[in-house]
Formats: structure tokens, C-alpha cells, sequence
């Protein structure tokens, strides 16, 4: 039985290597989507790196036709690339709205539709839920984003659910694991000694470990059943605190916990936007981030992920922040 063919945008990423490790595991051959100035970088040998990038229909067109001629029929499309920070709002609708459009019109106006179609999204685009009820956040909620990050994906669902293509939608809430650059700078911090918090009531907060989001996704591109958005997590809830003492147990348990007013956090966020426009670097911590942060409830109900799918998390936190810590003491990140 010849390999079934996925193609895989943002393959270069920290979500899409795992991604590529998961599909190679499951038989995939695996070509990667980016742009002209994309580096096949950590990329496994087997897997092509096709650069016609999101803005020229000519060149996608192109990219399509030589999957046909060189791959066949393209089993599984993930559309992973996206943007998280930028230090120019107008680029989150660009990046993750506008290119997922032109990706998906290319694909309807030359016919080259794959048999299923898998939008990377995030729970960002369903925006927190109830801070009075705290129930979990379900994928038949009506979205209410509170970012423009949230937004901008928002949307990109929306143009994936009108494309006319065999799709399903990944809504994972926040993914951490080995290569991740936003988790880091908190475990940094811990490591020189400061665990911080938010605010003085408790946040209720998600994770997902990057390993069980890519099985997750080869799940979702695998299931008979599709026009579904499915949320990911590991199945579990935690409060900033927990998240913070976590941190202080793997990392540094000498740590000085510190609570910061959200007062304190909305200016900080003020001020790293223009200082990162002057550095030409986005901010980790940023207005979004603001947004984030402050929100209580980012509960995450998985029941449909997992009655559907068979979806069975093998991470908590704790498992998942000691392989990560592990791996960024290795590569000398911390």
C-alpha cells in the first residue's frame, strides 16, 4: 500500500517538527509548505520543503500541480503557520486570516482539494469563559476572543468552514514542550530565582504538552468524522498558582513567589510594545498577553476530542514541564 501524503505549513516551527515526528511514526510521507526565506533547518531529510509561500496565487497553483505530478493525491493538508506576536496588530489578520483565505481559493480554484483539510487554530478563538461560573470552555460556545490574535483566528475559521473543503479545526489551549520560546521566558525567570502571578484571585488555567497535540491532530486527520472543531488539552485544570509552584518544584525550589497586580502588568505591557518597536522585536509579554493573563476561566472541555476521536492525553503538567525543563537545560537554554 503506497504512503498516504500529508503536507504540512509551519512545518519548521516548534508545533510543526513535533508534527512531522508524528506523522513520519504513522506512515506519512511528509512535505513541508513555507515561504522563500523558510530554512529547511531541523527538517528530517525524507521531507521536501516547498517554498511558494501565502501571498502569490501563481506560485501556490504551482506548488499544487507539482504535488500532483511528483506525490499524487494529497491525503492530509495542515495548515499550521500562523503568527502569536507581531509589533504590528494589522499583521495577525494578514498572516493567520488572509493567507489561510488565499491558501484555501487556490485549492478551490485549481481543484486540487486534499481529503482532509486540518486548520491548527487555538483556543484563543473561542476567547476565555464565564470568570462567574467558570464552566469549561466547549466548541459549541459562541466565540467571544479577547485578543486580536484570538480574533485573527477566529476568522481563519470562519474561511475554513465556508471553503467548501473536508476540513476539521485544531482549538488547543496552550501548548508547551521541547522548542518552545513563550513557556521559556517563565522558567527562566524561575531559574534566577522569581515565580510570579497574576492578580490576587486565582486563575483557572489549560495546557496541552506538544506531543499529545500531534497525535491529537493525526487523530482528527484520520477520523471519519469531520466539519468538527476540536479542543485540546491534557484534560486537566490548574490555577496560576499550581502552574507557578510546578515550576518552583522542577525548576528552582529556592524561588521568591511574587504576586503581581494586574495594575503593574497592564503597565509593563504598555511599555514593551513601543520599546520592542524600537528593538524591532515583538514582546512576549504584549497587550494580548495582557488580555490573556487576566482572563479567569480558560477551562477547556476535550469530551467531544475525546469521544470522537478516541483522544487520551499521556501528559499532565508536571510530566510534561520536567521533559521540557530537561530538554532546554540539554540545548543550553537555561
Amino acid at each position: 500500500m503506497p504512503a498516504k501524503n500529508m503536507v504540512i505549513t509551519g512545518a519548521t516551527g516548534f508545533i510543526g517538527s513535533f508534527l512531522i515526528k508524528e506523522a513520519l511514526k504513522n506512515g506519512y510521507r511528509v512535505i513541508a509548505w513555507g515561504r522563500e526565506e523558510s530554512s529547511k533547518g531541523h527538517l528530517p531529510e525524507e521531507v521536501e520543503l516547498l517554498k511558494p509561500g501565502f501571498n502569490n496565487y501563481k506560485k501556490m497553483a504551482e506548488a499544487l500541480q507539482y504535488l500532483q505530478s511528483n506525490y499524487g493525491s494529497i491525503d492530509v493538508f495542515i495548515h499550521n503557520a500562523g503568527l502569536t506576536k507581531t509589533l504590528h496588530p494589522d499583521e495577525f489578520m494578514e498572516v493567520n486570516a488572509n493567507n489561510t483565505f488565499r491558501l484555501t481559493e487556490v485549492m478551490r480554484l485549481t481543484n486540487q482539494k486534499p481529503g482532509r483539510f486540518i486548520l491548527m487554530s487555538s483556543l484563543a478563538a473561542a476567547g476565555p469563559g464565564d470568570p462567574v461560573t467558570l464552566k469549561p470552555i466547549s466548541p459549541t460556545d459562541e466565540p467571544h476572543p479577547n485578543t486580536l490574535y484570538g480574533r485573527s483566528k477566529l476568522k481563519a475559521e470562519k474561511i475554513v468552514q465556508t471553503s467548501g473543503l473536508n476540513w476539521n479545526i485544531m482549538r488547543p489551549t496552550g501548548v508547551y514542550g521541547p522548542r518552545d520560546k513563550d513557556y521559556l521566558v517563565m522558567l527562566q525567570t524561575v531559574k534566577k530565582g522569581l515565580a510570579t502571578t497574576v492578580g490576587f484571585e486565582p486563575h483557572y488555567i489549560t495546557f496541552v504538552y506538544v506531543k499529545d497535540l500531534a497525535r491529537a491532530v493525526i487523530l482528527a486527520a484520520e477520523s471519519p468524522y469531520s466539519g468538527q472543531i476540536f479542543h485540546v488539552s491534557d484534560g486537566l485544570t490548574y490555577t496560576d498558582r499550581e502552574f507557578r509552584d510546578l515550576c518552583i518544584k522542577i525548576v528552582n525550589p529556592k524561588a521568591i513567589k511574587l504576586t503581581v497586580p494586574e495594575t503593574i502588568l497592564r503597565l509593563t505591557t504598555t511599555v514593551a510594545e513601543p520599546l520592542g518597536r524600537l528593538k524591532g522585536k515583538a514582546p512576549t509579554l504584549n497587550k494580548d498577553k495582557f488580555h490573556t493573563l487576566t482572563a479567569r476561566n480558560w477551562k477547556c472541555d476535550i469530551s467531544l476530542t475525546q469521544n470522537l476521536l478516541g483522544y487520551s492525553p499521556t501528559y499532565d503538567l508536571e510530566k510534561g514541564l520536567k521533559e521540557t525543563f530537561d530538554w532546554y537545560q540539554k540545548a543550553g537554554w537555561i
